[in-house]
């Protein structure tokens, strides 16, 4: 596949995930599975692409992590609004729009990336451990960035007590599955680096911001239960948010290959 039919490729995808936002938000959910369907099927069409492209599972550059998360959103959704138990699955529908809105975002940012890029697979990555660490990871990423759009969404509808509380349903939904996927990206990790580096835990940046993070969740987990606590939830979701950022970009994105050794450029 060219350049352009790449480019062509992932436009497309953008304005179908655009659309479905629009449509889901005006609460016209038919054309909008419509066009989110087609947009899943792009995405994944990209996935599928660099999987053949470079030989290998699609998840050692920037932009092939991103190109899986764009699908991945569409579904984890389903697995929750589908899959998980009845009360569940009947309150979580409404926040497709959210899922929607955050493959949007990932879409628009793919529109400036490399696509041309075939990565020569590092040793340190040919291992068992590498597929589950970073899927249970991604997993965890775009749970937190669903869960940080509808935080962000209660500051503008703190009047709607009612549409609050679906919020904070949700939010707690996208963090029951984040956390464990999280604790367990932490742990296959260590279990890796061991295998590579010789030692579990080497206080590398990038090992410490993803500690970090998963205190910054856990905490959260805790302070929603905790009376005279539970009203900083909000600003402590959006700070364990922050530090995904962080964690995601700033290693791989910010050349710090002198302080890490988890880059590969």
């Amino acid at each position: 596949m060219t350049d352009s039919l790449l480019r062509l490729l992932i436009f497309v995808q953008t304005v179908c995930f655009g659309a479905a936002f629009v449509l889901y938000l005006l609460k016209k959910t038919r054309p909008g599975r419509v066009f989110w369907l087609l947009a899943e099927t792009a995405s994944v069409t990209l996935v599928i692409h660099n999987f053949l492209v470079n030989g290998y599972v699609p998840f050692v550059s920037m932009y092939q992590i991103l190109t899986f998360s764009a699908a991945l959103f569409g579904a984890v959704y389903l697995y929750i609004a589908y899959f998980r138990d009845a009360e569940v699955r009947k309150e979580f529908h409404w926040t497709a729009p959210y899922f929607i809105g955050c493959s949007l975002t990932v879409s628009v940012g793919l529109c400036f990336m490399d696509i041309a890029a075939v990565w020569q697979f590092p040793p340190a990555l040919r291992s068992p451990w590498f597929l589950p660490h970073i899927l249970v990871y991604v997993i965890a990423y775009i749970m937190a960035a669903a869960a940080f759009a509808m935080t962000v969404t209660k500051f503008f509808v703190r009047g709607d007590r009612l549409r609050v509380k679906q919020l904070d349903g949700g939010i707690y939904d996208c963090v029951c599955v984040l956390f464990p996927c999280m604790t367990a990206g932490m742990l296959l990790g260590a279990v890796w680096a061991n295998e590579v580096w010789g030692a579990f835990w080497s206080w590398d940046i990038k090992e410490c911001w993803a500690l970090v993070t998963w205190l910054m969740f856990m905490t959260w987990l805790h302070f929603r239960r905790t009376p005279g606590l539970s009203k900083f939830r909000d600003l402590l979701l959006i700070a364990g948010f922050v530090c995904v950022i962080v964690t995601f970009f700033f290693v791989n994105g910010m050349n710090a290959a002198e302080m890490s050794m988890h880059t590969y450029n």
